[in-house]
């Protein structure tokens, strides 16, 4: 009796957990190419995000004031309670100078690179602001990858990525650095779908979204950075958000092969680095991928996800995080890693930071 009354307060409580968003649509410029009317995927994606209990706001076609301030009072609605989960998505041009970020107005010239600076918005800047509102969870949308003219120096194509991910952030970019993201609905297609999957985890939503393009055979590769994300799941009846307290997490079995050395995420280069520091080297892409193949299906995603005898497997075999780092290099920036939730294996930058398991026993 008395576990029944703890649950229904417990998800009474999850349910009632404050859940902002705000989605922006720039298409009308004033000094440079026009964009697809955003409105009717912005107001698909509001109704999805109502279904999950989002309290929603819409503001297209903003000039420098205007999107200034409707990142300013984003934040105070994000201030409102510390567990507060955050959802922005951003549609339209933007840009990179001196290797940083800016998302354009409507009335800001491209290519004037001093305007720039000072009326575009600086995306380092806006994150720093929404962190500091100091709530739980912060999802970040920039379909704003767009091959927009800078003619200025410092200025390159595509648009330029934040430095430091604050932690409890997840920012998700519609392509890569230095490439442009086509001017159609892929990326807001991606997202809309992805957050309607049952049980959704914040974690792997990003995922979900690569699996999406993958699975469209386009060019265009979704890219993301994500540092200290809770264990949150976004789905289940009335869009409740639930965490998965009530599953102790599973301790690696003391004769395994497998140590593990810090909790911290790392880059891969600091992962090597402390594997070898314990004795032991870090695994290749498929030494990981035996340990799915023995608990599921490799790159299997759409099954794995909904399989929990797959899921407690390899948590039981001690990997408790979603993603961790092999040793299996692919170029000088770019190595595999090994995102066990879904079972699939990607290529990343190895100054992201991610998880680490080490094999006993050096190279």
């Amino acid at each position: 009796m008395k576990l029944s009354i703890v649950l229904a307060i417990t998800l009474t409580l999850l349910s009632a957990q404050p859940k902002e968003a705000l989605l922006i649509g720039n298409s009308h410029y004033q000094h440079i190419s026009n964009l697809n009317n955003p409105s009717p995927n912005l107001n698909r994606l509001k109704s999805v995000l109502k279904d999950l209990d989002f309290n929603v706001k819409i503001k297209t076609d903003l000039d420098s004031v205007h999107l200034e301030e409707s990142i300013e009072v984003f934040a105070k609605r994000l201030s409102r309670s510390r567990d507060t989960i955050g959802f922005l998505y951003y549609t339209g041009h933007g840009c990179q100078v001196a290797h940083q970020g800016y998302l354009l107005p409507t009335n800001v010239d491209s290519k004037d690179r001093l305007k720039v600076k000072h009326h575009a918005l600086n995306i380092n800047e806006m994150v720093e602001r929404l962190n500091n509102a100091g709530n739980r969870v912060n999802m970040f949308f920039l379909d704003a990858c767009r091959d927009v003219p800078t003619s200025t120096k410092g200025g390159s194509k595509g648009l330029g990525q934040i430095k430091n991910t604050p932690k409890g952030t997840l920012v998700v970019y519609a392509t890569k650095a230095g490439e442009t993201a086509e001017d159609n609905s892929d990326f807001i297609n991606s997202i809309i779908k992805s957050i309607k999957e049952p049980k959704q985890s914040i974690r792997n939503l990003p995922y979900s979204i690569s699996d999406r393009f993958t699975q469209m055979g386009t060019s265009q590769m979704p890219i993301f950075s994500a540092v200290g994300i809770p264990k949150v799941v976004l789905g289940g009846g009335g869009g409740v958000i639930s965490t998965f307290t009530s599953k102790p997490t599973p301790k690696p079995i003391s004769t395994s092969k497998w140590i593990t050395p810090t909790n911290e995420e790392v880059t891969w280069k600091k992962a090597k680095e402390i594997c070898r520091d314990n004795g032991a080297r870090l695994p290749t892409i498929e030494e990981l991928k035996t340990v799915i193949t023995n608990c599921g299906a490799i790159d299997n995603n759409t099954i794995n996800v909904k399989n929990m005898s797959y899921q407690l497997c390899y948590e039981q075999k001690g990997f408790t995080s979603s993603s961790y780092w092999s040793a299996s290099s692919l170029s000088s920036s770019n190595a595999w890693l090994l995102h066990f939730y879904g079972g699939s294996s990607y290529s990343q930058d190895k100054s992201d930071v991610y998880h680490v398991r080490c094999v006993r026993g050096r190279e």
